[in-house]
């Protein structure tokens, strides 16, 4: 352990144990009749105080990162992805890949240090309480021009074209106030299959495929250097959700022999929410953008547009796509069952009728 390091472990040490040591014997003589002591403040910004004691070590005082120890800045991040995260970690769908040095880290400690309920809510809160430190760019690498042109192409659908992110895909989050070193790191472990290819892990595989899938080394360095161009701008505040989609109505006598109208429905579920994740390239309701056609119009690129057809395209993938730069994985590269893949076949069906 470095010089560097023990002094940042020793100064929050001693910044804290006064009121810590305060607490705690008033915890004690509250709770000793009972015979119970819970050792940690009520859920809230004090057990996420607590908590952040032993994460910034890594992640830093003000939550600002550091490089030399591959941890991230947190300060600036927004609170939903940071959630998410933590909630990965401790479920192994994150930090599971023997060459993800960091997840493998970090894994242990979201598992070791946020145990009760309530916990990642309180560091969340702690952490959403730090003033932003913007970090200062550290690679000499990458043409922001150039990545520009592949950022609005390929990122700005679910990151916002400022980075700060977009309401109707709450799974993109703000690129905004990262490290450009862990920003390129990350889209090389998507690339790798380090990763994002766990199953269940619903928007790493949308980065994974196709997004990050088969990118250099410069185009990623070309993305990373513009994402750092838009770094200055303020946290976003996510609006509220979207609308719930209305139930379906369709027409059955056009639908093909053996689809139902609960098979539409359930392909619609699917379509729309992370158990598919059509939505996150094809957008909501398959009105398309810029990764993926619209398939609300009688316009087919890939297939006639037949049920079947579309039972096989989507079995199969689209991984030379005609027009749109986005490749579809095997069933969207998540574990569809063949009767899920017909049900969302179903509901696209319906779309263009």
């Amino acid at each position: 352990m470095g010089e560097d390091l023990r002094a940042r472990k020793m100064t929050r040490f001693k910044t804290r144990s006064s009121s810590f040591l305060t607490w705690l014997t008033g915890c004690a003589a509250v709770t000793m009749a009972a015979g119970a002591c819970d050792l940690r403040p009520a859920p809230g910004f004090a057990r996420g105080e607590l908590i952040f004691d032993t994460c910034a070590p890594c992640h830093g005082n003000d939550g600002a990162g550091d490089e030399t120890l591959a941890a991230p800045a947190l300060a600036g991040a927004m609170d939903t992805y940071l959630t998410a995260q933590l909630e990965r970690f401790q479920a192994g769908v994150r930090g599971y890949h023997y060459q993800d040095t960091e997840g493998l880290r970090m894994r242990p400690m979201s598992r070791a240090l946020i145990t009760g309920e309530g916990d990642v809510e309180s560091i969340v809160e702690y952490l959403m309480s730090l003033p932003i430190v913007d970090p200062d760019a550290t690679l000499d690498t990458g043409d922001a021009e150039a990545g520009e042109e592949d950022y609005t192409l390929l990122c700005a659908s679910c990151h916002g074209i400022d980075g700060r992110g977009v309401d109707n895909v709450p799974d993109a989050p703000s690129l905004l106030h990262l490290n450009d070193w862990y920003i390129a790191s990350s889209l090389r472990k998507y690339r790798d299959g380090v990763r994002g290819a766990s199953p269940g892990d619903a928007s790493g595989t949308t980065m994974r495929n196709p997004m990050a899938s088969g990118w250099t080394d410069e185009r990623i360095d070309d993305v990373t250097a513009y994402i750092m161009t838009l770094q200055r701008l303020p946290r976003r505040i996510p609006g509220p959700p979207p609308e719930p989609l209305p139930p379906v109505d369709v027409d059955p006598s056009i639908l093909p022999a053996g689809v139902t109208v609960a098979m539409v429905q359930e392909g619609q579920d699917i379509f729309n929410t992370a158990t598919g994740i059509c939505y996150t390239c094809h957008l909501r309701e398959g009105a398309g953008g810029a990764l993926a056609p619209n398939l609300t119009d009688e316009v087919w690129l890939n297939i006639d547009g037949e049920y079947e057809s579309i039972v096989l395209v989507i079995t199969n993938g689209v991984p030379e796509p005609v027009e749109h730069p986005g490749f579809m994985a095997q069933r969207a590269g998540m574990p569809l069952t063949d009767e899920q893949v017909r049900a969302v076949a179903a509901y696209v069906y319906t779309l263009s009728r």
